[in-house]
């Protein structure tokens, strides 16, 4: 809310103090009842996405963290494994008997 004076001509001090006061004893717009909650809420908004992107950023640093890790440390030469005993094949699999 604005207030203008057309009296004021010289702009003092008392004018101004005028103004001010009555513009604290003007009520307040309906616009400003709902503003606390909203104002609240878009802190929170703001809060979790904050949240979400340091935790993404931790997952990020670690994934880079691991395959460094992982890459310097010396690996084991592959080896095959010495026949199908290891994985439970049966005698009457499909394979087995179509060999015969």
């Amino acid at each position: 809310m604005r207030i203008v004076r057309q009296d004021m001509k010289d702009g003092t001090m008392d004018d101004l103090d005028d103004m001010l006061a009555g513009l604290r004893d003007a009520p307040a717009t309906a616009r400003f009842d709902g503003l606390e909650a909203a104002v609240m809420q878009g802190l929170d908004r703001r809060r979790e996405r904050s949240v979400a992107r340091r935790s993404l950023m931790l997952a990020g640093v670690m994934a880079i963290g691991i395959g460094w890790i992982g890459s310097a440390v010396p690996a084991q030469p592959a080896q095959a494994a010495p026949g199908p005993l290891l994985i439970g094949m049966s005698d009457y699999a499909p394979s087995r008997l179509l060999e015969r």
